[in-house]
Parts: structure tokens; C-alpha cells; sequence
């Protein structure tokens, strides 16, 4: 990623140009939360041999399927096109759906409740950024991604109409 991070030049300067104080705000807050998380995460025990701590291993690992082939995708993408490949073509976001599912993973293997919070919170705050992010897609990309936007769900799912078929 580091030596093709030229595929996020059309929409790097205007994603911190181009994001309200309240957004701004916000992203600092989800990164202090963010921070709390991985702090508590070096002490927190995991719980591998329990039912629950299993279910939280799976969810984690689902997770990070998604998000290594996410990121492969976006690797071996084009500078200034639109990532539709892989798994985005079933989600928009799916290093943020793949974090989520990650955190709450973590947070059922620790069997924490303060950690399964931070989890929940750190996902809902990787949620709410990918919806700034949609924002600045559509003014760097126009008409393409907001085709891409009705043929892709946000999250996760499967597309309703081929990009080609909305021209």
C-alpha cells in the first residue's frame, strides 16, 4: 500500500479540505477512542477456550479476510478509478465493515464488557467516517460513483444493477 499510495491522490486533499469542524471533531474523538482501545488491548485477556471466546475468533478472523483482500484490491488498483473489485463490489466500505467486525471479534474473545464496548464504539466511529468519505467520493468522482453508490449497498450485500446498466 505504501509504495502505490498514489491511488488515493484524487481524493487525499479533499478529504481533510473538504470535512466540517463537527467531522473533524468527530474523527479526532474516534481516534482517542480508537487509542483507548489498543492501550486496553495489550492487557486485556483473550478467552480461546470458551464457546463465546471461539464465536469472537471467527468473527475476528471473517474480518480479517475481508480486509486483507480489501486492501490487496486496492493495491493493485488504478490511480483516480473508483475501487469496484474484490469486495467492494459487495460493500462500499469494506475495510470499515471488516474493522467493525474485527473489534467485536476482539471484544467477545476478551469477554470484556468494557472492551466489547470500545469495540462497538470503534466500529460505529469507522461507520460514521465512511459516510464523510462517500461525500468526498462523489465530488472527486462525480456521476461514476454515485452509479457505483446505486449498484453497491453501504455495508454489505449483494449488487442490485451492474454500473454499466445505470449509464
Amino acid at each position: 500500500i505504501t509504495i502505490r499510495k498514489r491511488v488515493f491522490e484524487p481524493t487525499s486533499s479533499r478529504f481533510s479540505s473538504s470535512r466540517s469542524s463537527y467531522d473533524k471533531n468527530f474523527f479526532i474523538i474516534s481516534k482517542f477512542i480508537m487509542l483507548i482501545y489498543f492501550l486496553y488491548s495489550i492487557v486485556v485477556p483473550m478467552h480461546l477456550g470458551t464457546v463465546i471466546g471461539m464465536i469472537g475468533l471467527t468473527i475476528y478472523s471473517i474480518g480479517y479476510v475481508i480486509y486483507a483482500t480489501a486492501w490487496i484490491t486496492i493495491a493493485k488498483s488504478e490511480k483516480g478509478k473508483i475501487f469496484s473489485n474484490g469486495p467492494f463490489r459487495y460493500s462500499r466500505h469494506p475495510i470499515y465493515v471488516a474493522s467493525a467486525l474485527q473489534f467485536i471479534g476482539a471484544g467477545f474473545t476478551s469477554q470484556s464488557w468494557f472492551y466489547l464496548g470500545l469495540s462497538i464504539l470503534v466500529g460505529l466511529s469507522h461507520m460514521q467516517n465512511a459516510l464523510v468519505e462517500e461525500q468526498i467520493c462523489a465530488e472527486t468522482f462525480g456521476g461514476e460513483y454515485k452509479r457505483y453508490m446505486l449498484s453497491t449497498p453501504r455495508w454489505f450485500g449483494r449488487r442490485v444493477i451492474k454500473p454499466n446498466e445505470n449509464k
